[in-house]
């Protein structure tokens, strides 16, 4: 079931709205729009991304391979590896 769809409120926005809809254990899918102009408009998660993930109930967050930004990855993988939020790439 989708819970949300990520409009012009932002991911963590889009994040906060799906998890007040679920009951924990969500997987959050984060790619491109099918005609995404990557020049200007690149899909981004980073650290605040998987904190807000994390206390919406996700505890697994799946991107777009070779599509998708992580914006400090360092601190990306320790926030996964603390808040327990597996991060996969498709």
């Amino acid at each position: 079931t989708v819970l949300a769809v990520e409009a012009f409120e932002g991911t963590n926005e889009a994040v906060k709205r799906g998890g007040a809809l679920g009951r924990g254990g969500a997987t959050m899918v984060k790619v491109s729009k099918p005609d995404q102009d990557m020049r200007f408009d690149v899909p981004v998660i980073g650290p605040d991304t998987i904190r807000t993930a994390a206390a919406a109930g996700v505890d697994l967050i799946a991107i777009e391979a070779e599509r998708t930004l992580l914006l400090g990855r360092e601190e990306l993988v320790r926030e996964c590896q603390t808040l327990k939020v597996a991060l996969i790439a498709l």
